[in-house]
């Protein structure tokens, strides 16, 4: 069946190509991280059909949408998710690595349930900057792009959308300084998008100096388990207020 389920996404790939060199021939080139784009990686087209499995036969309450930091909530962060959004009936659409245009295909290429979400918490955009070749600005515009299509497939589900975490262990490094300017500009980019609220928990993880330790995020990117449980904890309150509305 999971086999059947990659041959059914595949598929989808090889007959939507024409329509985008078609596109890419008679429209002006949107930006990257705006343009939904899969990535061609056997790993990542499983994990996919995994989740249209999960989605055409389950319900769902609240969507966990991002990557690898969201997706290590199966691995490192799984205590915390066992205690805090497994009850709350939450599935898990991080994948390792991506960024807001891989985020944009995978919600474009899931069933859409059939009785809708009551939320979504986004965080994305991390592999945009930093090593990735986006800036800030543009970066910023991917995030809004994913929380517009969640929207847009369920428009009375509400979304947190987070800021980006911290990166790196000091304040003035080049990485923590794209994610502070890139966070700057998500208020006024989501403000016209109904039902979604922007909060930013990352100081959660710093000392009072801005000081990111390895004890939160030991490769200075991905949170430790105890950073997984800072997370959860920082949003409990907002996720439960918005499943209950």
């Amino acid at each position: 069946m999971k086999h059947c389920s990659l041959a059914i996404v595949l598929t989808s790939i090889l007959s939507t190509g024409s329509a985008w060199s078609e596109d890419s021939n008679n429209k002006k080139e949107e930006h990257p991280s705006t343009t939904a784009k899969p990535r061609i990686e056997e790993w990542w087209f499983a994990r996919q059909a995994e989740k249209i499995g999960l989605m055409s036969k389950g319900e769902f309450d609240l969507l966990m949408v991002g990557d690898s930091i969201t997706h290590n909530f199966e691995s490192v962060g799984e205590k915390a998710w066992k205690k805090y959004f497994e009850p709350l009936k939450a599935i898990n659409l991080g994948f390792g690595g991506d960024r807001t245009n891989h985020v944009l295909w995978r919600l474009d290429h899931l069933p859409k349930l059939k009785k809708p979400p009551k939320g979504a918490v986004v965080l994305i955009g991390t592999n945009n900057i930093c090593w990735g070749s986006d800036k800030p600005k543009q970066a910023a515009e991917g995030v809004r792009a994913v929380a517009q299509k969640l929207h847009d497939l369920y428009p009375e589900m509400k979304i947190l959308v987070l800021g980006v975490f911290p990166r790196r262990q000091k304040i003035d490094h080049p990485h923590r300084k794209q994610i502070i300017e890139l966070n700057s500009y998500m208020p006024d980019l989501l403000k016209d998008i109904k039902n979604v609220k922007f909060l930013d928990i990352g100081p959660k993880f710093l000392d009072e100096k801005g000081f990111l330790s390895k004890e939160m995020m030991p490769d200075t990117t991905h949170p430790s388990e105890k950073g997984h449980e800072i997370w959860a904890t920082a949003i409990e309150g907002e996720v439960k207020r918005m499943l209950a509305e």
